[in-house]
């Protein structure tokens, strides 16, 4: 079990705001249009699905390990002598926010690291029970959702 598994167990979406019966008409092959006013719509765009989200990214850290020791030498100058190593580790960072899928566009609404992408440019999707990792290009988006496979299931309708 990787650690994007892990982290979508712990951090799990309780309560989602997805309507029942819009989440039905999906996994019925349907797109339901849902009201918003929480995001600009364009011209001829609706939105088919809305729901809480939590985005993870893995950030690299590097860790500097120093053994050794030193001494005063020659005019006060310290002297320092030993060995040192980096070690380099992901830590996971997680952004609350609101997930939108229109039949244009994928919107993580969020104070932080938010994005906007057009379905065009989706490369792959991979759905799980809890989450799902939408792929565009050679950036991944990992979103803890309520049920990933009704996010897969809405894309592939609009695809």
């Amino acid at each position: 079990m990787g650690l994007f598994n892990m982290l979508s167990q712990q951090n799990s979406i309780k309560d989602s705001i997805l309507p029942v019966a819009a989440k039905n008409e999906i996994l019925n092959g349907r797109l339901p249009r849902l009201n918003t006013d929480s995001i600009f719509l364009k011209s001829g765009e609706y939105c088919v699905y809305i729901d809480k989200a939590i985005l993870t990214i893995d950030k690299t850290k590097k860790i500097y390990h120093h053994t050794g020791s030193s001494y005063k030498g020659l005019l006060g100058n310290p002297v320092r002598y030993g060995t040192g190593h980096s070690h380099e580790y992901k830590e996971p960072y997680q952004y609350k926010g609101i997930l939108y899928i229109t039949n244009k566009r994928v919107i993580f609404q969020a104070k932080e690291n938010a994005f906007e992408k057009m379905h065009t440019k989706l490369t792959s999707i991979e759905p799980y029970s809890n989450a799902v990792i939408l792929q565009y290009g050679d950036k991944t988006y990992q979103l803890i959702v309520a049920d990933g496979n009704v996010v897969n299931r809405a894309l592939h309708l609009l695809n």
